[in-house]
């Protein structure tokens, strides 16, 4: 693989990447498994490079180490307030069950 070739299979990772951010941010299900495997195959491509196209490569995989960072970050946060919904949904309902009970019980 040359470093040309490289380049163009990351920027299509990076797109991916871009688009998981979108939907992420949008508020739409992202999924993970396609992008998981185009890293994957990214990563295995970048080892077959010579030393000096991994080098000019480097700043490349950077950019995608931080794009990945700021798509973790938006997903543990998005995350977080799930589960803060969630929690409230389960206190909602535990109030729904006990108003529910003492009315059967009068």
């Amino acid at each position: 693989m040359t470093l040309e070739q490289f380049k163009q299979d990351l920027k299509r990772v990076l797109s991916l990447v871009a688009t998981s951010q979108r939907f992420l941010d949008e508020g739409k299900v992202v999924e993970l498994g396609s992008l998981e495997t185009k890293i994957a195959d990214l990563c295995r491509n970048a080892q077959n490079l010579s030393a000096q196209d991994r080098q000019d490569a480097a700043p490349f995989l950077a950019a995608l180490q931080s794009d990945l960072n700021r798509l973790e970050d938006g997903m543990r946060t998005e995350h977080a307030s799930l589960q803060r919904q969630l929690k409230g949904l389960n206190n909602s309902n535990q109030a729904v069950n006990a108003y529910a009970q003492a009315a059967r019980n009068r």
